[in-house]
């Protein structure tokens, strides 16, 4: 598979994995019905049947590669390649396991794996995009390690982190202060500004309680742990470790569209204060 093929297939997974498959299989028959000279405006006729603009955007991107880099690939080789990434995302969705994770005391009855192993095994594995959420991180030499080594074979990732001053004092210090200098330049770290979130009778705010971490859309792991050395050494945690299935990808689009939202925002360093 050439370089111009294999971008065009993974944008045509990419769009199986987020575009419902309805409007997905739409877009092939719309594909199918162009004529075999593609021109500018068959092109904007389709986008324009496309209502929302993140996937407009997805499928422009993917029909211009199509266009630019591989125009002697016909219409009817692209709706059939989109209905097959269909087919092929519904069959993943339906095939799934799912595997506790524990930090604690060996009940020596039950399997369990170590959450750090679990962690671990999540971040080796993407190849593409990485998601973490969690209240705290501090002290995991192994777990920052990994994550700096999956940011310099180029996957991407994003982390979502309460603040010193986003916390209201349940933090006392600023934990980006603790990570490296490299890591903080591989990732992307977003924070719940208090201004988004929602408030008691007393004013009080709530708290950004999640700990989870989702690897490409394909493993999530959702746990009591956050990303502590007490979280993976000492302290009962509990959790599930979920491969394939709809839910790993769910997740990971749900923190995509909050980030995209402006629900969460870009960390900044207090020194930076706002612009």
């Amino acid at each position: 598979m050439n370089e111009a093929f294999g971008r065009i297939v993974g944008q045509i997974q990419r769009l199986a994995a987020e575009v419902p498959q309805s409007a997905l299989l739409a877009l092939a028959d719309s594909v199918q019905r162009l004529p075999s000279e593609v021109s500018a405006a068959s092109i904007g006729g389709i986008l324009s049947a496309v209502a929302q603009p993140d996937y407009r955007n997805m499928v422009r991107e993917m029909l211009d590669t199509w266009q630019k880099a591989a125009p002697e690939v016909t219409a009817q080789s692209i709706a059939l390649a989109l209905c097959s990434a269909v087919r092929c995302e519904e069959h993943r969705r339906t095939e799934s396991s799912v595997e506790l994770v524990w930090t604690g005391p060996d009940s020596e009855v039950v399997p369990l794996r170590r959450t750090d192993q679990a962690l671990l095994e999540l971040i080796h594995s993407a190849s593409e995009r990485i998601v973490v959420v969690c209240f705290a991180i501090y002290k995991v030499n192994n777990i920052c390690q990994a994550l700096l080594e999956a940011g310099e074979r180029g996957v991407q990732m994003d982390v979502v982190l309460e603040s010193a001053e986003e916390s209201e004092g349940k933090v006392t210090f600023d934990m980006m202060q603790t990570l490296s200098s490299s890591l903080k330049s591989q990732a992307r770290f977003y924070i719940w500004p208090l201004k988004k979130r929602p408030t008691d009778s007393s004013g009080k705010h709530g708290s950004l309680h999640v700990k989870c971490a989702t690897a490409d859309g394909r493993v999530l792991l959702v746990s009591s742990a956050n990303l502590t050395e007490y979280a993976m050494t000492l302290n009962m945690e509990l959790g599930v470790l979920v491969r394939g299935g709809p839910l790993p990808r769910s997740v990971e689009s749900h923190f995509t569209r909050l980030i995209q939202q402006a629900v969460l925002e870009p960390y900044r360093p207090p020194d930076e204060g706002t612009e």
